[in-house]
């Protein structure tokens, strides 16, 4: 009896006070060979690093992804989320001439409600809506920006 009660009472609480993370939240971030690592205090980390993309430019110019990929205290993947961006540079300027945010989606529970690629200059900007969802009702938000960067010199953040 005292379990059901229990577990009765969880329910409401993640009901009543569901759980917001947003981009500011307090975190560590530790630089890594190709990107970085972002620890968040209640124990979930995501790696964000830079990737050759698998989408091949038409004509010219080179094609990147940046990853977020999120995982749980435990270790294990929840999604990620991708800005892949295409870029020209030539030493003295740099631009992207294409965007395009994609997702994968690790555990069920978790769903992308919004997913958007926009370019600006030599940058390539993904925006998405990330949530947790128990019982059909979102326990937990993530807003992440991700976005790719490309110097004159073709050197990508």
């Amino acid at each position: 009896m005292k379990k059901i009660i229990a577990s009765i009472s969880v329910i409401v609480l993640l009901i009543a006070f569901p759980i917001t993370s947003f981009a500011n939240d307090n975190r560590d971030v530790i630089a890594t060979e190709n990107g970085y690592i972002e620890y968040y205090e209640d124990g979930s980390y995501a790696i964000v690093d830079i990737i050759d993309s698998v989408v091949v430019a038409r004509a010219t110019g080179v094609t990147k992804d940046k990853r977020y990929t999120y995982y749980n205290d435990k270790n294990e993947a929840e999604w990620t989320v991708i800005i892949t961006g295409t870029f020209n540079y030539d030493g003295k300027t740099a631009s992207c001439t294409k965007a395009v945010a994609s997702y994968k989606i690790y555990n069920d529970s978790w769903k992308v409600t919004a997913s958007n690629a926009s370019k600006s200059g030599a940058k390539a900007i993904g925006d998405f809506t990330v949530k947790k969802y128990f019982l059909g009702i979102p326990t937990k938000t993530v807003n992440k920006t991700v976005t790719l960067t490309c110097s004159k010199d073709g050197v990508f953040s």
